[in-house]
């Protein structure tokens, strides 16, 4: 989705901070998954394109049948994000993580509604911040991350950008570690509340959508 390398211009340090924890919240969720579902993501569906591909080609139904329910969710997840995020304005973010909390609350009650939960909540977590300062933000695209940072470095070396240019997509990428890494050790010791601590995650940043600037 970005466009550009550049870190975000001098945006206040609660926009920077919402953002990067937004980024975590979606690392730790999807680690939480992975691990619960055997190699299933519910944010980064890259990973799932290329799993349902294998599972066509290995004639898999069943797991290609819910491979493909799952980036289904997850699109549905980002229009349902994305419709509320234009009806509600300027309380959208304030809107898109409360349903994402209800919507994590809901795989944590509700074991049958699990992976559904989860995927329509990671949807609509997309659907929350688009930009920083001057540059575009996806919260759970590593890929593309990890290429504005390698292209950041590259113009870096040949002296084309100053350093710093590489640090802002650097820094998004160790959010989504830093969650993937929190995900995985809150489930192997706390695995009943795994679930409940990224609803109680959203529901904190909801509170705090407002008072986030420089964000879009």
């Amino acid at each position: 989705m970005a466009d550009s390398t550049s870190p975000p211009a001098a945006g206040p340090l609660a926009g920077l901070s919402f953002t990067l924890t937004l980024v975590a919240l979606a690392g730790y969720v999807d680690a939480v998954s992975y691990l619960r579902f055997q190699g299933l993501f519910v944010s980064f569906m890259s990973g799932n394109t290329t799993s349902l591909g294998v599972a066509i080609a290995q004639q898999n139904a069943a797991k290609a049948g819910e491979l493909a329910g799952v980036v289904g969710l997850f699109i549905g997840g980002v229009l349902l994000g994305t419709l509320l995020h234009y009806r509600a304005g300027r309380w959208g973010n304030t809107c898109i993580l409360l349903l994402t909390a209800a919507l994590l609350l809901l795989a944590h009650t509700v074991p049958a509604a699990t992976i559904a939960g989860l995927t329509l909540g990671m949807g609509t977590l997309n659907a929350s911040v688009h930009q920083v300062g001057r540059i575009k933000v996806s919260l759970t695209f590593v890929t593309g991350t990890l290429v504005r940072m390698g292209t950041g470095l590259a113009e870096w070396l040949s002296g084309r950008a100053p350093a710093q240019d590489w640090l802002w997509p650097g820094t998004l990428w160790l959010a989504f570690l830093t969650g993937a890494l929190s995900g995985a050790a809150t489930l192997r010791h706390q695995p009943t509340r795994v679930l409940l601590l990224a609803a109680g995650l959203s529901l904190a940043l909801a509170l705090v959508a407002r008072r986030a600037r420089g964000i879009a």
